[in-house]
């Protein structure tokens, strides 16, 4: 039952993964926008990244925040910013593998797995409700 819930999370953390890397393409394509539309969308695309840069700091230091602007430079370092944010979390994910791993290996797979299922759930609604997307899939009871 743990190793489901383990994909489950991997799973998730590979789609959001999958939404950074397709905001970064959207900065990417801002920067050739005019001011105001590019305006627009790196003011929405600042705040997918601060709810994706705090799930990824998880309590640690975050990595350094591009600097606020609207010129097509700006939306270049978002990009950057967001791809640096989805190489961390495949990095994650590979830890955690590594310790899957090492679990199972002394037998106590459960003892060194977390259940983090919900917080990803809710990082990825954070993210899609600020990108105007549906959530058709209701959060977990966590009670």
């Amino acid at each position: 039952m743990m190793e489901g819930a383990i994909e489950q999370e991997r799973a998730a953390l590979m789609r959001i993964i999958t939404l950074l890397l397709a905001l970064a393409g959207l900065a990417e394509r801002a920067a050739a926008r005019s001011p105001a539309m590019r305006g627009f969308v790196l003011w929405v695309l600042r705040r997918a990244e601060a709810v994706a840069r705090d799930f990824v700091a998880c309590g640690h230091d975050a990595p350094s925040m591009p600097p606020a602007g609207t010129r097509p430079a700006d939306a270049m370092r978002l990009a950057l910013s967001l791809r640096r944010l989805a190489r961390q979390l495949k990095r994650q994910i590979k830890r955690q593998a590594k310790l899957l791993i090492a679990a199972r290996s002394a037998g106590s797979a459960g003892t060194h797995a977390r259940q983090p299922v919900p917080a990803i759930h809710d990082v990825a609604h954070a993210l899609t409700m600020l990108m105007g997307l549906a959530w058709p899939i209701p959060a977990p009871d966590t009670s």
